[in-house]
């Protein structure tokens, strides 16, 4: 496998539409010649968060952690999904396929043990990854999650579910296609008035679209898969999982997804959940701090700034992976 950052090199590869110095994206390549893109924020040196994103996300969502990161001593690797921003379609069957990749990742970064920071649909990728390797993953944090199936439903619910899933996605961006300007506005609609006040803010609501867009630059496939995965069989235990689990939830986002986060977390013997008031579903645009403090003391790590020479891998990173990460100014 090979890690290499997408430069002018690669612009006939995948095309680009954004800046390239907003950001250094790089892409890695899999064992079976897939590429798998990722970027990351924070301190380079620091103790590395794993960013599993949400779903109508990519790996952009972590930009806003950028400065928040630094300051707390957090290296944050942001992955996309396959078939979403830059990452390489691939069909998988659960989300252990993506759990698998991250492994792969973490091993060609040379992160012995890491945490993982999971975000709204993402938090089945991260709970696979925990259950799947608990003896290198020692936090995981949650930011308005979505949580996988418990339910033994049949095999032919979850088809029949996952199925649904797909075409109302194709339905959605067949709409959105013909009617650009309409569609942002009216996911605005379903959210809370927390959620509206908050988005009020230009440069926050131009980071949402900019992230959507980025999820859908290969179009609705990789999403439509990512969302249907949610209802992919899993033999996870999940009540075995003995490093923390703590999420984070705004008490105005919907009360169907706290009352999924409660089911779950009554399930995880080392399970939380904090409730932030007035908050919604994006309350991470303007709170993530309180999340990387709380990760710093489940780490046992008593500052909450730690020295840029500070390194959590076995050994030091190649030098071609350590390139000063650009990110807007949000």
């Amino acid at each position: 496998m090979q890690s290499h950052i997408l430069d002018k090199r690669l612009s006939t590869i995948v095309p680009l539409d954004v800046e390239r110095d907003a950001e250094n994206v790089r892409l890695m390549q899999m064992q079976d010649g897939r590429r798998l893109a990722y970027t990351e924020y924070g301190d380079r040196n620091a103790y590395p968060l794993i960013h599993c994103h949400s779903h109508g996300s990519s790996r952009l969502e972590a930009a806003s952690f950028h400065k928040a990161a630094i300051a707390y001593g957090f290296r944050i690797i942001a992955v996309d999904r396959p078939g979403v921003g830059l990452s390489d379609f691939i069909e998988q069957q659960a989300v252990q396929g993506f759990a698998q990749d991250l492994l792969a990742l973490a091993d060609k970064l040379r992160c012995k043990q890491f945490g993982l920071l999971a975000n709204g649909a993402g938090a089945s990728y991260a709970l696979a990854l925990a259950a799947m390797a608990p003896e290198r993953v020692q936090v995981v944090l949650g930011l308005s999650c979505q949580f996988p199936m418990m339910t033994k439903a049949s095999a032919l619910l979850r088809k029949s579910a996952a199925i649904a899933i797909r075409l109302s996605i194709y339905c959605r961006h067949f709409v959105a296609s013909h009617t650009p300007s309409r569609y942002l506005p009216r996911i605005l609609d379903t959210l809370s008035f927390a959620d509206k006040r908050l988005l009020d803010n230009p440069k926050l609501l131009a980071y949402v679209e900019n992230d959507m867009k980025e999820s859908l630059r290969q179009g609705v496939k990789g999403l439509a898969q990512d969302s249907a995965l949610q209802f992919s069989h899993t033999a996870m235990d999940y009540s075995r999982l003995q490093m923390p689990c703590h999420f984070w939830q705004g008490s105005a986002d919907c009360r169907r997804t706290r009352h999924l986060a409660e089911s779950f977390i009554a399930r995880c013997p080392q399970g939380s959940l904090h409730e932030l008031a007035n908050r919604g579903r994006y309350f991470y645009l303007r709170n993530v701090e309180n999340v990387l403090a709380s990760a710093n003391h489940l780490l046992g790590r008593e500052q909450s700034k730690i020295p840029s020479n500070s390194v959590y891998f076995n050994h030091a990173t190649p030098k071609n992976l350590v390139d000063q990460v650009k990110t807007a100014n949000l």
